[in-house]
């Protein structure tokens, strides 16, 4: 019979032993088929012819010394070739037990597929090639009690090892388990006390995960606030965070958060990829610049106003002598000129002219008497009354009425008196001219405590606010209106508010102004508060 003819019956309760020892045998011509258990081997033997059996020694229920002693007891299988192919039963007499109930071959794992391929063509060429085998008994016949009692010991020797294996595996997991417990709580650690608000999100950024103390800080929410909400309260109209959510590497942007307060907080944000098996998570490493972008802004604007100021010096020294020239001679020709005539209405048209360029060239000089403030501990009240005092005849003509509402126990500032008296007169006087006639313009002072500021503010605020019944004015108008040359006013130079605003700065203050339509517009001036030891309520 040629061996291509011949029916082989693998056992083995792994799926992938048996795709294997297929694969192998079927290289070697040998028909295959693969049962995963010995109750299924015996179904099949009853089913069809089959020429060797090939059997793992450790399976549940039934194991192969088991099958292998069954298999003997029928007079119709006794013949066939029967192989133990094993990886845990290796000693000695693990294979003497497996003689014992009619094992043919015993073949350990460890040996490698060609012990087992020539161990089968060993047995094939015995049984079909040369000579008919006879049903032969076992090499030792053991009666039933003698194999139960063999068998009972080496299965539970075989247990034992398998139990001291998990002893050492458990040992080993818990041992893994305890360095992964301090690996997280030094994670944990280092996260909670990390000097920078950290958020982790899922990968679609609509969902919070985890945030530290930080980011509760910065935001002013809740843990469980946070955890609710649906993504990081990004300002929407900030157009950097899907790029920065498309980077698969840390990369830094700007970007704009509104807090629990709805103040408008500007961020510098990282992220990191964080993959885990079906899971992207991100790390946003997220650092409040707002303080430091107001900063850099205002640096920037007093070193553009300096420069100006000096080029505004030299300019102006150089236009006022010629300027001067111009207008004597036109006010000669004006006392010549017949009064009425074409004439001397053209020489008025000019003479206001020169007069406005006069009236720019005081403003751009402006620029450039700004010296460092003096700054002695002052009243903003005692500023702001003898302030008004200088407005009367404005109002008179305007008709325009002051109401004011000054907190009687208002903390000192340090400034210059001269200085923020000129920074109130002038935005004093626009709130006067934006009134309608017979308007109200508002005065108010009062004081704000950190808390009512940024998380991290530590020194409290004067706040003087001046509201106007005005007309408002434009947002694309508002934004510009501390730029030079920037005006709403008729014959305005756009240079009052640009050197209130360089006064201002430069006593670490602050200025805005809000306008709401036909409400008016709100301008807001704020400066440190003083904690001297005497105290300062100057009502």
């Amino acid at each position: 019979m040629e061996s291509e003819n011949l029916t082989i019956l693998l056992v083995d309760d792994v799926q992938e032993n048996l795709d294997l020892l297929e694969e192998v045998l079927g290289e070697h011509q040998y028909r295959v088929i693969g049962v995963t258990s010995g109750a299924e081997a015996l179904e099949c033997l009853r089913q069809q012819r089959v020429h060797l059996i090939v059997s793992d020694a450790m399976m549940p229920k039934m194991d192969g010394f088991q099958l292998c002693k069954k298999i003997r007891q029928d007079s119709r299988l006794t013949t066939i070739p029967f192989i133990i192919y094993t990886g845990d039963y290796v000693d000695e007499e693990d294979e003497h037990l497996g003689k014992s109930v009619g094992v043919d071959k015993y073949v350990i794992k460890y040996a490698g597929l060609g012990s087992l391929i020539e161990a089968v063509n060993e047995l094939t060429l015995q049984r079909y090639g040369y000579q008919q085998r006879d049903a032969a008994a076992p090499q030792e016949e053991l009666d039933e009690g003698a194999f139960l009692e063999r068998h009972h010991i080496l299965v539970t020797k075989k247990l034992e090892e398998k139990m001291h294996e998990l002893e050492v595996y458990a040992g080993t997991l818990s041992r893994k388990n305890k360095e992964l417990e301090i690996s997280e709580d030094r994670y944990r650690t280092l996260f909670e006390n990390a000097s920078i608000a950290i958020f982790v999100i899922d990968g679609t950024m609509k969902k919070i995960l985890d945030v530290n103390k930080q980011g509760i800080a910065l935001l002013g929410y809740q843990e469980d606030e946070l955890f609710r909400m649906p993504g990081l309260p990004f300002v929407a109209q900030f157009g950097a965070m899907p790029q920065l959510l498309q980077e698969n590497e840390i990369v830094s942007h700007e970007a704009a958060m509104k807090t629990k307060r709805g103040e408008v907080i500007t961020v510098e944000v990282s992220a990191a990829y964080v993959e885990q098996p079906n899971d992207t998570r991100m790390m946003l490493f997220i650092h409040d610049i707002t303080e430091k972008k107001r900063m850099r802004e205002q640096m920037v604007q007093i070193e553009k106003m300096t420069l100006m100021g000096r080029l505004a010096a030299g300019i102006a020294h150089e236009i006022r002598n010629p300027l001067a020239g111009v207008t004597l001679n036109l006010q000669y020709l004006q006392r010549k000129t017949v009064q009425g005539s074409p004439d001397s209405e053209s020489i008025a048209a000019a003479l206001e002219g020169a007069q406005r360029i006069q009236h720019v060239i005081e403003d751009t000089l402006g620029l450039a008497r700004v010296t460092p403030p003096t700054l002695h501990e002052e009243s903003i009240n005692s500023i702001l009354t003898r302030s008004l005092s200088f407005l009367v005849s404005a109002l008179k003509q305007k008709h325009v009425t002051i109401k004011t509402d000054l907190a009687s126990d208002l903390p000192h500032v340090r400034v210059d008196f001269k200085q923020i008296q000129q920074v109130l007169l002038n935005v004093l006087q626009n709130a006067i001219d934006a009134s309608p006639l017979e308007g109200v313009v508002t005065v108010r002072t009062r004081t704000i405590e950190p808390e009512e500021l940024k998380s991290n503010e530590k020194i409290g605020r004067v706040e003087i606010s001046i509201h106007d019944q005005g007309e408002g004015l434009p947002p694309e108008v508002a934004a510009h209106l501390f730029e030079p040359f920037r005006t709403t006013k008729v014959g305005g130079t756009g240079l009052g508010l640009a050197i209130t605003k360089y006064i201002v700065d430069r006593h670490q203050g602050e200025i805005s102004l809000s306008s709401y339509g036909s409400a008016g517009t709100i301008a807001r001036i704020l400066f440190p508060i003083v904690y001297s030891i005497s105290g300062g309520s100057n009502g």
